[in-house]
């Protein structure tokens, strides 16, 4: 048994508690924060997220999903845009060399 103690939050509720009892809070809904009040671990269980606060968040994945997909887009293009002018050029040389 560890004699280590931990700041546990919940809304505006600042607890210190053991380290032992800690995976309990957590079960709770209850984040772990350091001496500054930043969270170190995310609460587990024991939340509850309105149906807006849901879709909202939905809509930024989708978005973010979105861009990383025209991303991965915009690199295909540049490279064969690259190869396209590689062969523009061989194709130049070629036809001077005839």
């Amino acid at each position: 048994m560890t004699n280590a103690k931990v700041n546990v939050i919940k809304g505006n509720r600042l607890l210190t508690v053991s380290e032992d009892r800690l995976n309990a809070f957590l079960q709770q809904g209850y984040d772990q924060v350091d001496l500054k009040g930043e969270v170190v671990k995310r609460a587990t269980g024991g939340k509850n997220v309105s149906v807006g606060e849901y879709n909202k968040l939905l809509g930024k994945l989708e978005n973010a999903q979105g861009s990383e997909e025209l991303e991965k887009l915009k690199e295909e293009n540049k490279k064969l845009k690259a190869e396209n002018t590689k062969l523009k050029k061989e194709v130049d040389a070629s036809k001077k060399g005839e």
